[in-house]
């Protein structure tokens, strides 16, 4: 579960960044 939690937080970083870009 740790792991997941921190991919999560990742994903979640990185998903900000390309909504970001697309816009």
């Amino acid at each position: 579960t740790d792991s997941g939690g921190s991919w999560r937080l990742i994903f979640g970083k990185g998903t900000k960044l390309t909504i970001e870009s697309s816009k």
